[in-house]
């Protein structure tokens, strides 16, 4: 069984990571708005909104982009939008959060939403509205700092990743923790191969990282071999749906992404309480 501190910490991270992740990557490509987008009319006019509300993040102007994000809200509930009305909810969590003025999910977000038996098909929109909104980028702040949206130093998030791996070893998941060792390396690898603008190790990175996601994602989804740590286990999905989701979304791989967003809602909404 995995130790309480790897569980607790895990899904704190995980929830901090849809929320946060734009806040750490740079600005909006200019390109944005002419790409091939899931939502059109009134719904694409608020993602346009929450669009130039991150850039005001960006550039640290907190009360523009509060502004902004309440006036897409507004808009929302005039339509009577959930998806949008939880997509705010989100964004403003998101600037308070990189204003180090963190605000519970309670405060931000309606909370019949988030207690609603059409969670999954509202959080699936969200992760749509991010797609829309160019919030996935591989360019920008350290892996960890973007991927868990941390404020700590690099050294304990290492050691974060490497107490995971051990706890899975423990656990008695020797070909899990293969798995997910795989895949944060490649991750990272993935990265610094960005950084170093190496178009050869970016395409050879990107397929390793999609490729181990798929098969953690497939092994939990193997009932008959996890039945017994279900829920346990359910945060590994996230994870790798998550990681998934940033490298497709970044590369604008419509398909793939829509594939990923559908799957991840269906994980993420499990952790939800109704």
């Amino acid at each position: 069984m995995l130790s309480k501190r790897v569980t607790s910490l895990t899904g704190l991270l995980t929830l901090m990571a849809f929320v946060c992740v734009s806040c750490v990557s740079e600005p909006v490509r200019k390109d944005g708005a002419s790409q091939e987008r899931f939502y059109t009319g009134q719904q694409a006019e608020v993602v346009d909104i929450l669009r130039q509300s991150r850039q005001e993040m960006l550039n640290k102007n907190v009360d523009r982009a509060l502004a902004l994000t309440n006036a897409a809200m507004k808009k929302s509930e005039a339509m009577k939008d959930d998806v949008m009305r939880l997509s705010c909810g989100f964004w403003v969590m998101m600037i308070l959060s990189n204003a180090d003025e963190p605000g519970s999910l309670v405060d931000s977000i309606p909370k019949e939403l988030l207690i609603s038996d059409r969670f999954e098909t509202l959080f699936y929109g969200y992760l749509l509205v991010m797609y829309d909104a160019n919030a996935f980028d591989l360019r920008g702040k350290d892996l960890l700092e973007m991927f868990f949206a941390s404020r700590e130093s690099a050294g304990n998030q290492f050691e974060f990743g490497t107490l995971f791996t051990e706890e899975l070893q423990k656990a008695g998941e020797a070909k899990l923790a293969n798995m997910v060792d795989t895949m944060f390396k490649s991750y990272i690898a993935l990265i610094k191969a960005y950084k170093d603008k190496d178009n050869n190790k970016i395409g050879e990175y990107k397929l390793k990282v999609i490729d181990s996601c798929d098969k953690v994602v497939s092994l939990m989804d193997d009932s008959k071999v996890h039945q017994d740590k279900k829920e346990e286990l359910l945060v590994h999905r996230i994870l790798a749906l998550h990681i998934k989701l940033i490298v497709v979304g970044f590369d604008r791989d419509m398909p793939a992404y829509e594939q990923a967003a559908r799957k991840h809602a269906e994980v993420f909404a499990m952790l939800m309480p109704r």
